[in-house]
């Protein structure tokens, strides 16, 4: 090989190798910034999940007991039934 193709397939190697840096950098970035949405995604997941468990357990204790119920049963009928 010539030294001026030598020099040609060395630009174009310093090129290449270039762009995949720029790329990978891209890429890094990317990733982290899918790493920060994922937790920002599963805080607010646990955030949601507490929250909806306190909710459950509080209509739970304030729910009446079935048995105390009155309008469950109307003259041996279950609302909604068909008589």
């Amino acid at each position: 090989m010539s030294d001026q193709q030598t020099t040609d397939v060395q630009e174009t190697m310093r090129g290449r190798l270039a762009e995949l840096r720029r790329d990978y950098q891209r890429g890094e970035s990317q990733l982290q910034q899918l790493m920060r949405d994922e937790a920002a995604t599963r805080d607010g997941l646990l955030r949601a999940g507490g929250a909806i468990r306190i909710l459950e357990e509080m209509l739970a204790s304030t729910a009446p007991e079935p048995a105390t119920r009155r309008d469950h049963v109307v003259d041996g009928v279950a609302p909604g039934a068909a008589p």
